[in-house]
Parts: C-alpha cells; sequence; structure tokens
C-alpha cells in the first residue's frame, strides 16, 4: 500500500487521538503528516505541490496556522497555474484570519488574474465568515432573527450527534432535540429537517431524532428526515437540497454551541456555491439563523481560539476546497 492511501485511510480513520503508527500511539492527522511526508520523496513536481498543499491542510487543522502559511506559500513557490488558485485562495482566508489585510488583497489579487470567478467566490466567503463571527451567539428564539413574515417558509434544522453505542440518542443530542421542540413549539407552521446518516446499532441519529420528536407529539407531517449525511459537509448539502425541494426563505439551525457559528457559515457557503454553479434565482432569497443549545461549551459570545479557527476551515470545505488531494485521491 503506498504512503498516499495510507495518508488518506489516516485521515479518515475515526481513531482521532489514538492512531497507531508503527507500533505508537499518534493523532491521525500526525500520521497523515509522517506518510506524505514519506510520499514526498518520490514524488513529481506537480505531486509534491500537491502533497505540500495537503500537509498545510492538515497543519492547520492542528491550530497551527503560521505553519500552515509557510507549507502553502512553499507549494506555491513551484505551483502552476491551476494550482495556484487554490493555495491563494487558502492564503487569502488564513491571512484574513490572522488580520493582515494587505495580503489578503494581494492574494485576492493574484486570483483575479489567474480566475475572476475565483476570486468573486473568496470575496463572498470572506464577507460570511465577517458577518458571522461578530454576531453574538443565540441561545433562545427572543435573539434569533427567525420570526417569520406570514408568506415566508421556514425551517428548523437540528444538525446529529453521535448515537451511544447501543443506538440510544446521547445526552448533547438530547439537548438539541430539546432545544428543537421547544422551537417548534413556538413555530408550528415550520417544518423540521432532522440529519445525520452515521449509523450506530442498526440505526442513525436522524431516525433516532425522528423518533424522540414524534414520541413528544411532533406531527409526524412536519419531519423531514436527511439520514444519508456522514458529517456537516454532507449535512449542509444534502439539507440545502430539501430546503430548496420545500422553498424554504429561513432556515434556523439548531446545534451545540461551539458549532452553531461554524455550522451556519458552512451552510452559507455551501448555498453560495450552490447557486454560483446552478446560476439559479430560486436560492437567493434563503436565509439562515441559529439557535444554540446551552451547553456550558462556549466560554464567549464570539467564538475564539480552535472555535474561531474551525470556522475558516467549514468556509473553506463549503467552498468545496478540498482538504486532501493528491492525485486521484481527493476529498473535501
Amino acid at each position: 500500500m503506498d504512503d498516499i492511501k495510507q495518508a488518506l485511510e489516516a485521515y479518515n480513520s475515526p481513531l482521532r487521538h489514538n492512531f497507531n503508527l508503527d507500533g505508537q500511539s499518534v493523532s491521525n492527522l500526525d500520521a497523515v503528516l509522517h506518510y506524505l511526508t514519506n510520499a514526498l520523496s518520490s514524488a513529481t513536481a506537480d505531486e509534491t505541490v500537491n502533497i505540500l498543499m495537503t500537509m498545510a491542510n492538515m497543519v492547520s487543522f492542528q491550530g497551527k496556522i503560521d505553519e500552515a502559511i509557510n507549507g502553502y506559500e512553499k507549494a506555491l513557490q513551484t505551483a502552476n497555474q491551476w494550482q495556484q488558485i487554490p493555495l491563494h485562495t487558502y492564503l487569502a482566508i488564513w491571512r484574513h484570519y490572522q488580520a493582515d489585510s494587505e495580503r489578503v488583497n494581494s492574494h485576492i489579487d493574484a486570483l483575479s488574474q489567474l480566475s475572476p470567478s475565483s476570486a468573486q467566490a473568496i470575496r463572498a466567503v470572506i464577507t460570511i465568515i465577517e458577518c458571522n463571527l461578530k454576531t453574538p451567539i443565540t441561545y433562545d428564539q427572543n435573539g434569533s432573527n427567525s420570526a417569520q413574515q406570514p408568506d415566508a417558509k421556514h425551517a428548523i434544522v437540528t444538525l446529529g450527534y453521535k448515537l451511544n453505542g447501543d443506538g440510544s440518542i446521547a445526552p448533547p443530542l438530547e439537548l438539541r432535540l430539546e432545544k428543537t421542540l421547544e422551537i417548534a413549539t413556538l413555530n408550528p407552521d415550520s417544518i423540521i429537517i432532522v440529519t445525520g446518516g452515521v449509523e450506530t446499532a442498526g440505526i442513525t441519529e436522524a431516525d433516532q431524532m425522528e423518533r424522540w420528536l414524534l414520541a413528544r407529539g411532533i406531527n409526524g407531517r412536519r419531519i423531514i428526515k436527511e439520514n444519508k449525511a456522514i458529517n456537516t459537509i454532507e449535512n449542509a448539502q444534502r439539507s440545502l437540497g430539501i430546503l430548496q425541494a420545500q422553498e424554504i426563505r429561513k432556515a434556523t439551525l439548531v446545534s451545540a454551541s461551539i458549532h452553531v457559528h461554524r455550522s451556519q457559515i458552512l451552510f452559507e457557503a455551501v448555498l453560495y456555491r450552490s447557486r454560483q454553479s446552478s446560476h439559479s434565482n430560486s436560492v437567493t432569497a434563503m436565509t439562515f439563523d441559529h439557535i444554540a443549545v446551552e451547553d456550558g461549551l462556549s466560554s464567549g459570545a464570539i467564538p475564539t481560539g480552535q472555535t474561531r479557527i474551525n470556522c475558516y476551515i467549514d468556509a473553506l470545505r463549503g467552498a468545496g476546497l478540498k482538504a486532501f488531494q493528491c492525485g486521484h485521491f481527493t476529498q473535501i
């Protein structure tokens, strides 16, 4: 098995903190970096650029933004025209994280020469990030702008959480469902999308979420299950299709306090990308807000630390940037 394939398998491993690498327990991201470093020794020039870019992505996931930027810049030195587009995109985003507006503009200017549509997209993604990161966490509908006009269709999108080993609902997910029930009661005309396709003991998160809501009196005609997604990116992509089909104009996302900003940024980035790809006006008016559960996980009203970094990572993922891209081994 070659190093690239082993790196991708490590990236997808559920063993995030105890991955077995040559008899030692390491994080799966450290294992990815190990295998990709080995792969560099026999890589072509183009392959080297993609490996360096993927390694920089892994380092960004670890919260080492300065090191990641150095990796992107190293890759940029020998990148071909098509590789320069994602590299300038990554650098514009992470320089924005560092509040380095001069370098942000420099990378966007370079993108404008290479791909005007990519430059336009990254400006839109930065706007999404800025709008969300200045908005405090909302814990109840009184602090949300989810009140609907009479002719507007509203949906509640409740994001899943891993079930217990026996397939029962874990406490963090029950908190989300309790909040969903509260919002649904206040908004009796809103549909409810429960999303989560990870299966445990023969049942998915969405299946269990539907059962929980039905048992507490929610009309089954209001509930739509999205039980295929295995991560938040797929949650957003698949839920967006449902929202569009239902002609929803406003959706309220329900999740953990450290997850709601990330989720809203991701959903808005996916929506923007969908609109640009389809050239359709049918989803132009759709907007999102969020309501978080009171789980005590957030130390403040605005994301900081790793949570803030994760907001930028999810913006990139929502915009379609691949986290892993080495040859035919690719994954968002």
